[in-house]
């Protein structure tokens, strides 16, 4: 989850990973004090897992309830933490990313809310994550960690940040899949696919199934509840969930969208192509819609 600097054995990564410890329990006591629920993922969770990454992120990472992102950000934002969210003009998605910086921390905090590619009900595909949790002491607070197949699922995956020009871009599929397949057990890899199906992860995480010799099964496609939560809509349309669909699906399980989706007449078809402009228009404007509710 993020990028990597410092290496764990230099003097400057012991240090930042000091520095990180202190943030990850701030931020677990902040959630604990007002009932929100979070999950501590990335570098902080590998090694408690026997994990390895190859450097220390500078980021703090954490997975949170939906509904508890932006009273998180809220608090935060109490205390001297400003969002510091750079959208990619490229991608026509918005960022699922929220990301704070303070000037007193030298580490950024990346706040997780709805997960690219999970395609489940986002408040469901928490409660898997939230059900399957781990506890771990850090910097003298109990802090919930992701578990360690949860942890193998957030490590394979490429579009944390919701960029869907950059599937496979920079992935680190590869260092990982050496790794997992001496790391996982014959019952932690069938945990690992029924997990990924359950939160709708099939074609996202197919590289991942796939690379350990696991059925990925059938493509789940975007639900109602996740278009949703990723377009900052209280209600959605067909057009919408389609869209949706269209830019996070691969190109090959487009046409199945499609097929199950618009009806094959020419007034299906010109209805289908109305419905997208208006899909589109919304879509545009989700990036402000998702910003306003963390203010």
């Amino acid at each position: 989850m993020g990028r990597y600097s410092e290496s764990e054995s230099s003097a400057r990564g012991v240090a930042l990973r000091a520095s990180k410890d202190r943030l990850v329990g701030f931020v677990a006591r902040l959630c604990g004090e007002h009932n929100l629920r979070a999950l501590a993922g990335g570098g902080t969770v590998f090694p408690l897992h026997g994990l390895i990454t190859p450097r220390v992120p500078r980021t703090v990472s954490f997975i949170v309830a939906p509904a508890d992102l932006a009273p998180l950000v809220r608090l935060l934002r109490q205390q001297h933490w400003r969002i510091d969210n750079t959208r990619n003009m490229f991608s026509s998605l918005p960022g699922a990313i929220t990301r704070l910086t303070h000037s007193g921390w030298p580490s950024a905090i990346h706040l997780h809310g709805v997960i690219p590619g999970f395609f489940e009900d986002p408040e469901l595909a928490f409660d898997v994550l939230w059900i399957h949790r781990g506890e771990a002491e850090i910097h003298a607070s109990s802090v919930p960690i992701l578990d360690k197949i949860s942890t193998v699922m957030f490590a394979a995956h490429d579009r944390l940040a919701g960029d869907s020009s950059k599937r496979l871009a920079d992935s680190n599929l590869d260092y990982f899949l050496d790794q997992f397949q001496s790391a996982l057990s014959p019952t932690e890899c069938r945990e690992l696919q029924r997990r990924v199906r359950d939160v709708g992860g099939s074609e996202e995480l197919r590289p991942l199934l796939e690379g350990l010799g696991l059925d990925p099964g059938e493509t789940a496609l975007p639900s109602e509840a996740y278009a949703r939560w990723r377009l900052g809509l209280d209600r959605v349309t067909t057009g919408d969930v389609c869209l949706l669909g269209v830019m996070e699906l691969p190109p090959e399980q487009r046409m199945r969208l499609i097929r199950l989706k618009v009806p094959r007449t020419p007034q299906g078809v010109l209805r289908a192509i109305r419905a997208a402009a208006a899909a589109l228009a919304r879509l545009r404007s989700a990036p402000q819609r998702i910003a306003k509710s963390l203010v």
